[in-house]
């Protein structure tokens, strides 16, 4: 009895049974529906295994998309499991579609029903265990009018079939002819709606790391090493793994199967400072247990092999790094490539030079620089706006400022980072007349209800030393210093609360720069309006405000005045100027005259 025959049977014997059994169960509920009394239920035990239906070959034509891509891959990858030395294929095309051929020198197949026989590969064991192919390659051309040819290497002569678009079903006898050619296998199939040119693109991206010469209309198609570009490379169980330096797209391959490409993605890390990440990539050799999902092999199955996969893609991740020498990875990172059993040096001791925050985050707007790490470096604990710049600006001359550095948690753990000294507890003490008040993180005490001018600020703040267990606490002159409300980010200057020392340093200019790091951010709700307008109107409310905290009322005035002209100055002609009075009310007289000459 055939295999088919088996099948069939031991499908028809299960449907039997199982009929059997539901007959029976109808039987006694209608018993137990009549008769309460009736004994408990039994079902008699049975024995059942998965199955292949016979059906399944009538649908075979929905196994595969069809694609002149799929196809070609999936011929490509038997004729190099047959061995062969190169490949060629030969198109002719009209308005209907085109004829392709393709021509292998490999081993060939010497049972033609082996090459039409789903699920059953003919391929040797080393094939099978190395790669663990499906025999399903050729049912890539099912619905396709379809001629193939072969000679094995160990036969006297070939055979030729021709199987119609409609005669992969296994409704249809197909006969074999025999046929002198030479060893090798020859495959030529239409192709509806496809163009020469067409199946020239598709076929430069299957051949592009097809490990063989492919060949189209005579001409070899270009090939490339897929891990080409890798920074490292090491080997795995028979495949190689390359490490690659920048970020992974969504539809880069990361996966070479002897040609055909996976996007899925293996394994990245991505350093803590300075943005570098890193990307494993798999060029398939003959590692087994590595399994592709059927029929596509596009997806990796999810086994225990691939999950060795991607720990080792890891691990190459890292030992790439520790083969150059230096990294800045974070301390969490460091841990994860001991436990993988690489020994990383810690990160590169440099960290950015300490820049105080501004409201508008996205739009920072300084220059990256690093500061090597040393025993005189100093962190500076993540401050808000309003401390921040109050403290930038006072230590703008101080000897300490060069050796401030950011905060990077993801650096504790290092021993060089756990010892750097730190700056915290932020504040400034104003003194203005009998009222004195303390500004810190968390507000001013007590409360700094208007703008105050103050006879003195001194800021302070403590220098800890962790590994000493010692501090120290300095002790600065300010002029300014800032108290934003609770909700003072997205409202404007109206909640901000300036304390200042009058003095030749700190200009209206200068204190319009310091209000707009201190609280202006842009609101992005679908209805507000653009960020260049919003920063305009905060940039005029804040000339107005310094003006009127450092020069008075009348000033603030007169930058408002100015502001609301230099919108229409464009009506002016260049060389007229204007006189503008106002008089009280409502009356406005403007005079023009001519540019008076520069004295």
């Amino acid at each position: 009895m055939s295999r088919q025959r088996e099948l069939l049977a031991r499908s028809e014997g299960q449907l039997a049974r199982a009929a059997h059994q539901s007959a029976d169960l109808e039987e006694r509920g209608r018993g137990r529906a009549n008769q309460c009394d009736e004994g408990p239920f039994t079902m008699n035990p049975t024995v059942i295994r998965p199955s292949v239906s016979p059906k399944t070959i009538t649908k075979v034509t929905r196994l595969f998309n069809g694609t002149i891509g799929d196809i070609l891959g999936e011929l490509l990858q038997n004729s190099r499991r047959a061995g062969a030395s190169r490949i060629d294929i030969a198109c002719c095309a009209d308005q209907d579609g085109a004829c392709l051929t393709l021509v292998d020198d490999g081993t060939g197949v010497a049972d033609p029903q082996t090459m039409i026989a789903l699920g059953d590969s003919g391929w040797s064991q080393h094939i099978h265990e190395a790669e663990d192919p499906a025999g399903m390659g050729v049912f890539s051309l099912a619905g396709k009018d379809t001629r193939i040819s072969s000679r094995h290497a160990n036969a006297d002569t070939g055979w030729s079939v021709h199987v119609p678009a409609d005669g992969w079903t296994g409704a249809k006898d197909i006969t074999v002819v025999p046929l002198a050619r030479p060893v090798g296998t020859t495959i030529t199939f239409l192709m509806p709606g496809v163009s020469e040119q067409t199946t020239e693109r598709i076929l430069r991206e299957v051949a592009k790391f097809y490990p063989l010469p492919a060949f189209f209309n005579g001409a070899q198609l270009p090939r490339e090493d897929f891990l080409a570009k890798a920074i490292y490379i090491a080997e795995w169980n028979g495949s190689q793994i390359g490490v690659f330096e920048g970020r992974e797209y969504h539809q880069d391959p990361t996966t070479n199967f002897h040609g055909m490409v996976l996007t899925r993605k293996l394994a990245n890390v991505s350093e803590s400072l300075g943005g570098k990440t890193y990307h494993a990539r798999l060029d398939i050799g003959a590692t087994p247990g590595l399994a592709l999902v059927l029929p596509a092999r596009k997806e990796f199955v999810e086994n225990a092999a691939f999950a060795a996969l991607q720990a080792a893609c890891k691990r190459t991740i890292y030992a790439a790094l520790a083969h150059r020498g230096q990294h800045r990875l974070s301390f969490e990172n460091w841990k994860e490539a001991r436990d993988l059993g690489v020994a990383l040096p810690e990160a590169d001791p440099c960290l950015p030079r300490w820049h105080a925050a501004i409201a508008e985050s996205d739009n920072v707007n300084v220059e990256y620089e690093e500061v090597a790490a040393g025993s005189d470096t100093i962190l500076v604990a993540d401050l808000e706006p309003d401390i921040a710049q109050g403290l930038e600006r006072a230590l703008r001359e101080h000897p300490l400022r060069p050796h401030l550095v950011e905060n990077h948690p993801a650096y504790a753990g290092y021993g060089w980072y756990d010892a750097l000294h730190q700056l915290g507890n932020v504040r400034f003490y104003v003194a203005a007349g009998e009222q004195g008040h303390v500004i810190a993180e968390n507000g001013s005490f007590p409360p700094l209800d208007d703008h105050v001018r103050a006879e003195t600020i001194e800021l302070r703040f403590c220098v800890f030393h962790r590994a000493s267990e010692t501090q120290r606490e300095e002790r600065i002159p300010a002029d300014v210093a800032f108290v934003v409300g609770e909700d003072g980010w997205y409202s404007g200057v109206d909640q901000i609360r300036i304390a200042y020392v009058p003095g030749p340093a700190l200009t209206p200019d200068t204190l319009v720069d310091l209000i707009e790091n201190v609280c202006f951010c842009a609101s992005d709700d679908s209805e507000a309006d653009s960020w260049d307008t919003q920063h305009e109107h905060f940039l005029r409310d804040a000339r107005e405000l310094a003006a009127r905290v450092l020069l008075g009322e009348d000033e603030a005035i007169a930058a408002r005045i100015r502001d609301t002209l230099a919108g229409i100055l464009w009506v002016i002609p260049k060389d007229r100027q204007v006189a503008i009075t106002v008089a009280p009310g409502t009356a406005i007289n403007v005079q023009l005259s001519a540019c008076q000459p520069a004295g």
